[in-house]
């Protein structure tokens, strides 16, 4: 009897090991080591079950299946979960573009805001100058409409470089008027126009960039759609290559199959097409060809992803040496492989990044009006002698000649809330 029960014990413990070994690693009919699900296909039979009203059981299923074959794959975050369920189901961190929108969101109503100021004081300038020259009342008012005609148009046609041509020459029309609290004034509106504007226009570059965007996507979640990388690379073969890249992160292992006919003789591209295929074989089980495949990659192109990847076959292998050196040398780069994917990473082409652009044509209208309105000053002198009374007509008139700007002010803060409200309704809609 007491055989029996001892017999009994070692078959319920083997059981239980075989279990848990089929557990840790489980094996298809031909013995090699199952592959991971494709994130691919389950994002498509989300998809599905959305457009067929499926129950929210049956959708936390799948995006619980998701989140399982997300983590044995080198896929970071999935954006597109968000977007299928109309919901933050993937906490996906910010990035530069979610920066560069809110400084673009709250920086062109600033603008809109300073253009306004900037066009009532040099309107002022212009009518109270140009109807205080000694000429011909004709004259004078041909000067007049033509000035006032000019500065319209330059700011409704928003032409950023005529609207410094102007603002120069506004300075000066002041400066002749020893409006010198003025002066300083619309300086000041100016110089913080020319940074709103230096930054306004970097952050639109860059949100428009879509290699800044394409960058961002194999960064930050491991992958790139299709449509992404057909924009980014227009050369078929770079297409292939990085398309199949970004395929096998999902877990469409198929897809290296497209990488047949491709041969490159470019290191990096070449070293990217074996470690592709050493990551399906890794995926299968097959450890020995997936590290002829590595290694032949690192001698193309010597770097930490193939360095890890390298440690990862070892490691399957039982090669402990090779691994615990490669860790070491992980370590000493100050990559920890405990932070790292549990499946060989994949590497993906580069792309070159925006720069930043600095507006000298902004500079050069601004030197310009100043020069002409030096060139105009010395033709036709105006003081603030014994102007015509007829100016103070003019709305706001009065202020200008007393130098007093709360109007123009009120007015720019106005337009500046109205463009935050309206930016923020447009945006909700």
């Amino acid at each position: 009897m007491r055989i029996m029960k001892i017999v009994k014990v070692l078959l319920l413990a083997l059981i239980l090991c075989f279990s848990f070994l089929n557990r840790a690693l489980p094996e298809t009919k031909d013995g090699n080591v199952t592959a991971p699900a494709s994130v691919y296909n389950l994002l498509l039979k989300l998809e599905d079950d959305l457009k067929t009203g499926k129950p929210k059981k049956v959708l936390f299923s799948d995006l619980k299946l998701i989140e399982n074959a997300k983590a044995n794959l080198p896929v970071s975050y999935l954006p597109e979960l968000n977007y299928l369920m109309k919901s933050y189901v993937e906490k996906v961190p910010v990035t530069e573009l979610t920066l560069l929108k809110k400084i673009a969101y709250y920086i062109y109503p600033l603008e809109v805001a300073l253009k306004v100021f900037l066009f009532l004081i040099l309107f002022y300038t212009f009518v109270f100058y140009l109807q205080n020259i000694e000429v011909q009342p004709v004259a004078k008012r041909v000067l007049t409409v033509g000035g006032v005609f000019f500065l319209v148009f330059a700011f409704v046609v928003n032409i950023c470089s005529l609207i410094y041509l102007v603002s120069g020459f506004g300075f000066v029309l002041l400066a002749v008027l020893k409006k010198k609290r003025l002066g300083l004034y619309l300086l000041f509106a100016l110089s913080l126009l020319f940074v709103s504007q230096v930054v306004y226009d970097n952050a639109s570059l860059r949100l428009k960039s879509e290699n800044l965007l394409y960058y961002i996507k194999v960064t930050r979640d491991g992958y790139a759609p299709d449509y992404l990388i057909e924009r980014v690379f227009h050369n078929n073969r770079d297409f292939t290559l990085e398309s199949v890249t970004s395929q096998l992160a999902l877990g469409r292992l198929d897809a290296v199959a497209r990488l047949e006919p491709l041969k490159f003789s470019e290191p990096l591209r070449q070293a990217i097409v074996l470690n592709d295929y050493g990551y399906v074989y890794f995926l299968r089980g097959d450890f020995e060809k997936a590290l002829s495949l590595f290694e032949s990659a690192f001698k193309l192109y010597p770097s930490s992803e193939l360095e890890y990847n390298l440690y990862l076959t070892y490691s399957s292998l039982l090669k402990l040496e090779e691994a615990n050196r490669l860790k070491e040398e992980l370590l000493q780069k100050g990559i920890s492989v405990e932070k790292l994917p549990p499946v060989p990473v994949l590497v993906h082409l580069s792309v070159p990044l925006p720069g930043y652009v600095f507006p000298f044509k902004f500079i050069f209208g601004f030197a310009v009006g100043l020069l002409l309105g030096v060139i105009f000053a010395r033709f036709y002198l105006a003081t603030f002698g014994n102007f015509d009374p007829e100016l103070l007509l003019v709305p706001g008139m009065r202020a200008f000649i007393n130098s007093s700007i709360k109007h123009i002010v009120l007015v720019s803060l106005i337009v500046f809330l109205v463009n935050i409200i309206l930016g923020r309704l447009i945006c909700s809609v």
